[in-house]
């Protein structure tokens, strides 16, 4: 049984999700190794996400260990995908999927109802901007965005230290590396209060196409709710080919009687 090279990003969140995914490998019998990956969005510490670009600045560095033949998994944040994969490679499986939704989070005594000034909120994605201010745009307070960089640890110790009034972050990542958030006040938005990005929550794992050994292999770790939501979302991201400055939302709630299709495109 050969020896697999799983390649993702070196964060805390990608080596949590990076360990998630050799733990099924190894539960199938198969000796892993994780193989760290710098890539452009994290060298990038300054320029807004919206302005980096739409061709994957977290996934093209990650996927060139595949090509290279240096790795033979990358795991990815599915949101993070471009539209397309870079040639020869494909997403063979859909391993884990956690809690889809956002999350508020304010320092303590921070009243969100009711402000003298504008609340300072802490993130540049068109998605969140658009739908707090739908969701506070009737007796709430008045809100400022700014840009806002960084793993999660990082945008937690700038809220701590006063630099935002409050932050958005998924509740998948936060969950995934056990945040400890007691000092601070959470609000879970539901998904008719913020529809999230696609993808948001799954981890994609990409393969060779012609190694099918690796895709049969990442196939059978999926649950088939996890593929048919992956596909869905992809499917309508890629026909809006809305740019990375739109407001995108597509989230699939997979039940037993069917799928149900939140969606927000704004330009």
């Amino acid at each position: 049984m050969r020896e697999i090279c799983i390649a993702g990003r070196g964060s805390r969140l990608a080596m949590a999700q990076n360990e998630l995914v050799k733990a099924l490998l190894e539960k199938k019998g198969y000796k892993v190794r994780i193989m760290a990956v710098s890539t452009r969005g994290d060298r990038d510490k300054k320029t807004a996400v919206t302005e980096l670009g739409g061709n994957g600045p977290f996934v093209r560095d990650v996927e060139k260990a595949l090509l290279n033949k240096e790795a033979d998994i990358a795991v990815h944040c599915a949101k993070d995908l471009p539209y397309e994969m870079a040639p020869g490679l494909c997403i063979a499986g859909i391993p884990d999927a956690a809690d889809p939704r956002d999350c508020l989070i304010m320092r303590k005594n921070t009243d969100a109802g009711w402000s003298p000034h504008p609340l300072v909120i802490g993130t540049g994605s068109p998605r969140r901007i658009r739908q707090l201010q739908k969701l506070y745009a009737e007796g709430g307070p008045e809100l400022e965005f700014r840009e806002i960089r960084g793993n999660i640890t990082t945008r937690l110790d700038k809220l701590r230290r006063g630099e935002y009034d409050g932050i958005v972050l998924a509740k998948a990542g936060l969950d995934r590396i056990g945040a400890e958030l007691t000092d601070l006040d959470v609000r879970v938005l539901e998904l008719e209060e913020m529809i999230p990005a696609v993808g948001q929550g799954l981890l994609a794992c990409e393969c060779r196409e012609d190694d099918m050994e690796m895709r049969a292999l990442l196939e059978s770790l999926t649950p088939p709710q996890n593929a048919l939501r992956y596909t869905m979302e992809r499917e309508l991201f890629c026909r809006y080919r809305c740019d990375c400055r739109s407001a995108v939302g597509i989230y699939a709630r997979i039940q037993n009687t069917g799928a149900e299709l939140f969606v927000m495109c704004e330009e």
